[in-house]
């Protein structure tokens, strides 16, 4: 796998590609503060109406969620740390230190989430038709991004919605993995395939990086909320 790093202002742009890519992933980073995603056409899971407590297997609109998770809404030394500017989040693994949530969707999908409290033993694995297109480390964000990621509890230095822009590399799985306490995210967003990459203005493409991607139809903003299963 090549990696492509490009500086963005505020963020860095990285960009991945391989043979098993249809074309590169590009991964940007918001400043300090933003809570939600780039595309303003996403579908956002903000998780603000359900109850604190365990989350093992819920239906979101159009795929699930499972695995070992946890509802939140504070921070607790040693296991949890509540995202800045957050209110619920959903927090990887619960109870154990380690563990792993699966989103798997019906359709393909884009993706983007805020990552909170970003540490080096995190990491988010994008699949297709149970194949992995990319994994990205805590590691891998902070150093491409500029931001620490040891855990630093609401600060912007290691809490930053990170964006990842997939392209013509469509994904219908998300793997969210910790091997020590803990994974923390909130307002996961993801929409129809592909969506384009933004344009910052500090950023100067080199247009054969992204030659693969294209612009299609998005579809109209939707707040989606989970809905736990019977």
């Amino acid at each position: 796998m090549k990696t492509y790093i490009c500086a963005v202002g505020a963020g860095v742009l990285g960009l991945l590609s391989s043979s098993a890519l249809a074309a590169p992933i590009a991964v940007l980073t918001g400043d300090p503060g933003i809570l939600s995603p780039s595309d303003a056409f996403a579908t956002v899971l903000d998780f603000d109406e359900l109850q604190v407590g365990v989350l093992p297997t819920h239906h979101i609109d159009g795929g699930t969620l499972t695995g070992a998770s946890a509802i939140e809404d504070t921070s607790l030394a040693g296991k949890y740390a509540q995202p800045a500017g957050r209110g619920d989040y959903l927090t990887v693994s619960y109870s154990a230190a380690a563990g792993a949530i699966q989103i798997v969707f019906s359709t393909p999908q884009n993706y983007s989430f805020l990552w909170g409290s970003i540490d080096a033993y995190n990491s988010i694995t994008l699949r297709k038709d149970d194949e992995e297109l990319a994994t990205f480390s805590g590691i891998d964000i902070g150093n491409w991004a500029g931001l620490l990621w040891d855990g630093s509890w609401q600060a912007a230095s290691s809490d930053r919605y990170i964006n990842f822009y997939t392209g013509a590399n469509f994904y219908d799985e998300v793997v969210l993995t910790t091997t020590n306490n803990g994974f923390e995210g909130a307002n996961i967003a993801f929409g129809d395939p592909p969506v384009d990459i933004p344009e910052p203005g500090s950023l100067i493409l080199l247009g054969s990086m992204f030659s693969g991607f294209a612009v299609v139809r998005r579809r109209r903003t939707r707040k989606q909320r989970l809905v736990k299963s019977l």
